[in-house]
């Protein structure tokens, strides 16, 4: 058990860079890159499913913590409270444990393949992808622009 405030504080670090970035994702415009439409859609798919995993992944993590009697509740970042999970009639905390364990792995099998994809991207296409998920814009964006940055 000594391990597990370390892990219930990396879950919401994670968490939260995960908000971060789909409020940036939502409020910019994402580059329109790959000529296909399957390609598009297929992107657009495994990025939201990126999104929806990891919160389903936090959600059933924190539904999952139950401190036993008698021990300290553990604290986010060595000092905040963690708030209570609200309990589910039938659903105790080992089948969260279950459902978490089993949404990290599908998780981890996306970013497996998306982070193959964006290597394929710069490595073999070449395209600019990577920029645009590195918060710079492309080369070929610039080119469009004359050189300015606006």
């Amino acid at each position: 058990m000594l391990w597990l405030p370390s892990h219930i504080s990396t879950g919401v670090l994670i968490f939260l860079l995960t908000v971060f970035r789909l409020v940036i994702r939502v409020c910019t415009r994402a580059p329109d890159r790959s000529p296909s439409l399957p390609a598009r859609a297929a992107a657009a798919l495994v990025q939201w499913c990126l999104y929806a995993f990891v919160l389903a992944v936090v959600i059933t993590g924190w539904l999952a913590y139950r401190p036993m009697p008698l021990m300290p509740p553990a604290r986010l970042f060595g000092s905040l409270p963690i708030p209570k999970a609200p309990s589910f009639a039938g659903l105790n905390a080992r089948d969260f444990i279950a459902v978490h364990s089993t949404l990290f792995w599908v998780l981890a099998t996306l970013v497996a393949v998306h982070v193959l994809v964006a290597a394929m991207h710069a490595v073999l296409f070449r395209d600019g992808v990577m920029s645009g998920m590195l918060f710079r814009r492309s080369r070929e964006a610039k080119a469009e622009d004359g050189g300015f940055a606006g």
